[in-house]
């Protein structure tokens, strides 16, 4: 179909609006009869040229026959071109143009395409909701002030000094942080067909405890606090019902363990020896280092204040208002399921989280609410001020995120394309973008 008979399809549609439900239009499209019996000889025309009949070359088949032999594929073509041009028409023809945001297709039998009669479909479109967008330049905000106090960098270089400590021998008795080489052996008796990782969690004639979490043995890292090399200690635990060896979960054992060796970090003290552990050419660069780090970090709580500060201000003056219920149905399905995923860390959680299921359903309700209402505020403003995500941005930023998780780019596309995530990658530049711009334009001083 040329543009010239797209348009003329999209201009002889007819449409009638109805509904008085807040973000919600239906709208009733007629396409009168000669458009219909038009837009059929089109088809049929386009037929002609492609169509492998036997006995005739293509393009020359005639008519009569190739509607004889595919009308029912022609029909279901020109029905494509209805709906087509019923959503061009919906989002460009000035005097009825709808911010659409979703639609859905009536429960109802579709009406059979013959020609020489108008033919009339519905679609129910879930548009934009309609509000006042309160001022959003010169925002009033108090953004935390970027400053690293000299004690913070001290404090940095004192931590990473014990980090990149070596481990020495000491006599004891253990501490919280050490590594303690130790052999066990339990009371209980594994299967014969048992996994090696199985029997080595049972007993071993040597291995090393690093009094830190996680433990290998649940209540070992208690036990070995205060041993002495040489000095024999017992353990009597018992192994959550979710433990990550089903043979061993639930199950109460004793265990027998001798203390072999004990070893603990000793802070590097000489300068020297710190800025060749961390690649560095004096205590000045390292310290430089560190402070424009820390800098890095406090700017970035600081940004992430001001984004919170505006958006708060913007949904209150905003006030409330209606929000198309397909968005917010999706919205609220979506944060439960984030909800569940934060809440559900293993079998335990299961039946803790049924009990409290009305407790995080009305948290999901609260909290997709709350997206949306910013999300069309936020809308609202990027068409007020022309702003857009370019296609080089939109694809230096998959590049970027690929190169972050260490996946090829195409892959990364496939994935987030089957999971139908394309446009919430977009629609999230598009909103961090608007959110930068209003912080940009707000009103940062302290008079």
């Amino acid at each position: 179909m040329t543009s010239k008979q797209e348009n003329l399809l999209k201009d002889a549609i007819k449409t009638e609006l109805s509904g008085s439900e807040p973000c919600i239009k239906s709208v009733k499209f007629t396409v009168p009869a000669d458009a219909v019996d038009r837009e059929i000889n089109s088809m049929v025309k386009e037929f002609v040229k492609f169509a492998q009949v036997p006995g005739f070359r293509a393009g020359k088949t005639p008519a009569a026959l190739i509607r004889n032999r595919f009308m029912p594929r022609i029909e279901s073509e020109a029905v494509k071109s209805f709906y087509t041009a019923a959503f061009e028409k919906i989002n460009t023809d000035e005097k009825q143009k709808l911010d659409v945001v979703s639609y859905t297709f009536p429960q109802t039998e579709p009406q059979k395409l013959e020609a020489g009669k108008d033919y009339s479909f519905a679609i129910v479109f879930n548009v934009a909701p309609e509000f006042n967008l309160p001022s959003y330049k010169g925002l009033k905000i108090t953004p935390p002030e970027v400053k690293i106090p000299e004690n913070k960098v001290s404090d940095e270089i004192k931590n990473l000094r014990d980090l990149y400590g070596d481990f020495s021998k000491i006599d004891g008795p253990a501490a919280k942080g050490d590594m303690v080489k130790i052999s066990y052996k339990s009371d209980f008796e594994a299967p014969k067909d048992s996994a090696a990782k199985i029997k080595q969690l049972l007993e071993t004639p040597e291995t090393w405890a690093w009094l830190s979490d996680p433990e290998i043995i649940p209540g070992i890292n208690k036990a070995l606090e205060g041993a002495s090399i040489g000095k024999d200690c017992s353990l009597d635990t018992v192994f959550p019902a979710d433990f990550r060896e089903k043979e061993l979960a639930g199950k109460k054992i004793k265990y027998d363990i001798k203390v072999m060796e004990i070893q603990r970090r000793v802070p590097v003290t000489s300068d020297e020896d710190l800025v060749k552990k961390l690649n560095a050419k004096d205590m000045t660069e390292l310290t430089d280092r560190i402070k424009a780090s820390l800098e890095f970090q406090e700017k970035q709580k600081s940004d992430a204040e001001a984004k919170k500060q505006v958006l708060e201000k913007l949904i209150a003056e905003a006030g409330d208002f209606a929000l198309p219920p397909a968005v917010i149905a999706e919205a609220e399905q979506k944060e439960f399921r984030l909800i569940a995923t934060r809440e559900v860390k293993k079998e335990s959680d299961v039946e803790k989280f049924k009990t409290e299921k009305e407790k995080f359903l009305a948290e999901a309700k609260k909290s997709a609410a709350d997206r949306i209402r910013r999300y069309f505020i936020l809308r609202k403003i990027a068409q007020a001020e022309k702003i857009t995500v370019e296609k080089e941005e939109f694809e230096s930023h998959i590049q970027g995120i690929s190169k972050y998780y260490g996946v090829k780019e195409q892959d990364f596309v496939n994935q987030i394309e089957s999971s139908g995530g394309m446009e919430d990658l977009q629609m999230d530049m598009l909103m961090a973008k608007v959110t930068d711009f209003i912080v940009k334009n707000a009103d940062t001083s302290t008079k």
